[in-house]
């Protein structure tokens, strides 16, 4: 199906309005499994993509608009789940941007990891326009996207965030509202931080194994059912090396560990977590480029 593209003027919603249109922009491996969950859970939906075979697979159950603009207008909620704040700030800023299309009291929810303030310069231009936003970063990867059991981090005004609610639920189990505008963020790149600094740990544990003569399956089955277990331990034991995931974890991680780096300036005792995160990047062959404050 394919949504009108004529221009429409912006409309009024009633804020107490059930919301029950969805619109959907970045269909990547987690995303898209987050599209398919809201189809299966019966809210009508619209998607978006630059790639038109990145929409194929939804021709037959959800609308496809043209551009942002069109898919804003016939949404009540909108989920961004593209890869930085650039890419963010391209299909939702601007005159060919989602908000263009939105109309007043509907909800704009950024699922893409960017920073507080990327995410605070898109409220901003969504709040003249009278269209909420809320951050609501992901954890658990395609798999969980396909399953409806993503955790969701959720950052905003309580009347918003429960406006957003039901969409969020169609892929999200739990849903976690965390605060004001920004905290579902914060929290999503605290999060990466740990998962990072505990591949590291669980890398070094099992290399000082080795040193100790210790046979590495056996210890890693004892790890694994000790209380220093860890899903980043789990994951290492069955990898063995990072190499198989060194190119596709490498740059997403350095990237939000820059953002962790940027958000945390002025929190306290951060600096073992910080350096244990970037022992992980070092042992993906991705480590921050610290003079520059951004991924080499």
């Amino acid at each position: 199906m394919r949504v009108d593209g004529l221009r429409q003027p912006v409309t009024r919603r009633d804020p107490g309005e059930q919301m029950i249109k969805a619109g959907f922009i970045g269909l990547g491996s987690q995303g898209a499994g987050m599209a398919q969950r809201i189809i299966e859970q019966g809210v009508p939906t619209t998607l978006w993509a630059r790639r038109e075979q990145s929409v194929e697979p939804f021709a037959d159950t959800a609308a496809i608009a043209t551009d942002p603009v069109e898919l804003g207008r016939t949404s009540d909620m909108v989920g961004i789940c593209v890869t930085d704040g650039a890419a963010v700030r391209d299909v939702t800023l601007g005159p060919r941007g989602v908000l263009a299309g939105m109309a007043e009291g509907s909800v704009l929810a950024l699922h893409a990891t960017i920073g507080a303030d990327e995410c605070a310069e898109i409220a901003d231009a969504a709040a003249a326009r009278g269209v909420h936003v809320i951050d609501a970063p992901v954890s658990g990867g395609g798999a969980a996207a396909a399953a409806g059991r993503l955790t969701v981090y959720v950052g905003g005004a309580d009347d918003a965030v429960a406006r957003a609610r039901p969409v969020l639920e169609t892929y999200g189990d739990p849903v976690l509202h965390m605060g004001a505008l920004g905290a579902g963020l914060r929290t999503k790149l605290l999060n990466n931080a740990l998962n990072a600094a505990h591949f590291a740990l669980a890398h070094d544990a099992l290399a000082i194994g080795a040193a100790l003569g210790l046979d590495p399956e056996t210890l890693g089955e004892a790890l694994r059912n000790g209380s220093g277990r860890s899903f980043s331990l789990e994951v290492f034991v069955g990898l063995r090396s990072f190499d198989a995931i060194a190119d596709q974890v490498g740059p997403i991680m350095s990237k939000d560990i820059g953002l962790f780096e940027r958000e945390t300036a002025r929190a306290p005792d951060r600096a073992v977590l910080l350096e244990s995160a970037d022992r992980f990047l070092e042992l993906l062959g991705h480590p921050r480029d610290l003079a520059a404050g951004r991924a080499r």
